[in-house]
């Protein structure tokens, strides 16, 4: 019984049809990945948890504390007929009360922790997006790194068979041909490196927004030039009123300095109100509570001067974090101008690249150059459009940091949130 094995593909392909596993990979823009990335990267799924978790605290700190109840039940001696007391003699309801102020202070300061994981979540998102968009652009420069490990493979073929033309014919010596052999074994070599660093990159891309890593896609997006007009004072004006990092450290500092307040209110006597009923046989009767407590041996003196110092010593935070802010936005900034002055030499260097990978084919075969010349030449093209691609790619990259350092877009049509 013979079996024919395009019958057999035709069947399976049909069959898996049917249960939708043949359809079509889609192709995913780099606003798409972005998209998907904001809700469903891990990190960011965490940070949101965390600001759940800050809501929470706002309501306890927001609340009054628990009441206390106190029961007093009669003894269990027994009495003179022999019989145990146990009915409930007196109840206890009882409310405390913080010094004046200490509630409301103590809920502004959970408010702005909630603010400051607001604030957290975007710098997470500052991070995840320079890292998805890396693994994006990444991809695409993999595909023409690929692409172009493809041509000098198939470059190095026809020049292997033009070796041994030229070996055979006698005019080329045995060493060129083994030298050929070796320069053609290299470029498989790096075509199947090329081709594993693009599943490597997809697998990262995948992780990153938070779906299997064998998830097939497609990227039809191309590396581009930036041409961006960069004001480094500007730069500075915008990350001082958008980084969330220096808007998390201002709000610490608030509540630093509402803790100290709080303390020194807590100086202040705090005290409680309650109700109780007696129920004894021989007393019956209802009565008003009021206790009072005093910080009478320190006045609080210990948590005052500790909260004293941590509101100067988070002046001294917020200050250096501005500093450091503005060292990054500098560097950030100067490593995108590099960037655009680096790809304007590269895209020069390109053009000789190709003019110089043509002419050096057709004058090996007729002659005018030998065989290490070619190489040399091959070579150097190669080279040349490989660093044009990762320039490209280099430029992309800087941009994004900028972006980051300053947490705002700066490309047209920008996809920051």
């Amino acid at each position: 019984m013979r079996v024919s094995i395009q019958g057999v593909s035709l069947f399976i392909f049909v069959f898996l049809s049917s249960f939708g596993m043949a359809e079509e990979i889609k192709a995913i823009l780099i606003k798409d990945a972005l998209d998907i990335a904001y809700q469903d990267n891990p990190r960011m799924m965490e940070a949101r948890k965390s600001i759940d978790a800050f809501k929470g605290e706002l309501i306890t700190a927001k609340s009054l504390a628990n009441p206390e109840v106190e029961m007093e039940i009669g003894g269990l001696k027994k009495n003179e007929e022999g019989k145990r007391r146990i009915n409930l003699d007196s109840i206890v309801f009882k409310q405390n009360f913080d010094p004046p102020g200490v509630r409301l202070l103590r809920g502004q300061i959970a408010k702005n922790e909630v603010k400051a994981g607001e604030e957290a979540l975007k710098a997470v998102w500052a991070d995840v997006y320079v890292e998805v968009v890396k693994a994006y652009w990444k991809i695409i420069l993999d595909n023409k790194e690929l692409e172009l490990a493809d041509e000098n493979l198939k470059t190095l073929r026809q020049f292997f068979s033009n070796v041994q033309v030229r070996f055979q014919s006698g005019q080329a010596l045995k060493n060129d041909l083994q030298r050929a052999k070796i320069e053609l074994l290299k470029a498989e070599a790096n075509d199947l490196a090329a081709q594993k660093a693009i599943q490597v990159d997809r697998g990262r891309l995948n992780l990153l927004l938070n779906r299997p890593m064998e998830d097939p896609f497609k990227i039809k997006e191309e590396l581009k030039e930036e041409d961006l007009k960069l004001n480094l004072k500007e730069l500075n004006d915008i990350a001082f009123s958008k980084r969330p990092d220096l808007k998390i450290e201002e709000l610490r500092l608030d509540s630093r300095d509402k803790e100290l307040i709080k303390e020194q209110l807590n100086r202040l006597p705090s005290f409680s109100l309650g109700f109780e009923k007696t129920n004894v046989e021989y007393e019956k009767d209802y009565s008003a509570l009021i206790s009072v407590s005093v910080p009478f041996w320190n006045l609080n003196q210990g948590e005052v001067k500790k909260a004293r110092a941590q509101k100067e010593s988070q002046k001294i935070r917020v200050e250096a974090s501005k500093r450091q802010a503005s060292f990054e936005v500098y560097e950030a900034y100067l490593n995108a101008q590099l960037a655009q002055q680096q790809i304007d030499l590269l895209k020069k260097s390109l053009e000789e690249a190709n003019e110089l990978i043509r002419l050096a084919d057709l004058r090996y075969r007729e002659g005018e150059i030998d065989f290490i010349n070619y190489m040399d030449q091959i070579r150097s093209s190669t080279e040349t459009r490989v660093r044009y691609y990762e320039g490209l790619f280099n430029l992309n990259q800087s941009i994004s940091e900028l972006e980051r350092a300053v947490y705002t877009s700066l490309r047209e049509g920008g996809f920051w949130k």
